[in-house]
């Protein structure tokens, strides 16, 4: 089997997505990569011509005509926790809540 994936191309994608990929982890990541990049493969290869689309049709779309939006309080009002007219989320970067 051919490679579909290559060493500078993991290193590529790890850079673009911020992964810290260790050498020992290359490996293991290459081959899992291989396996799922082949089954994804596979499906080229599946015969559809039978296949009927559970979905109608794309329809002719309703005319985009501009209209009243929200105003803020009602954009937000169903929010858990605001602060100075912002939603306030928790934090998920592990600093220190304000």
């Amino acid at each position: 089997m051919a490679m579909i994936i290559d060493k500078e191309t993991l290193e590529h994608v790890a850079l673009l997505a911020r992964l810290e990929i260790t050498p020992d982890e290359e490996g293991s990541l290459l081959g899992d990569i291989e396996r799922i990049l082949g089954y994804v493969a596979q499906l080229s290869s599946v015969d559809t011509s039978a296949t009927i689309s559970k979905r109608p049709a794309m329809a002719e779309l309703r005319p985009d005509e501009p209209c009243e939006g929200l105003t803020r309080e009602e954009g937000l009002g169903g929010a858990p926790a605001m602060r100075d007219g912002f939603v306030i989320v928790r934090n998920v970067m592990g600093a220190e809540d304000e």
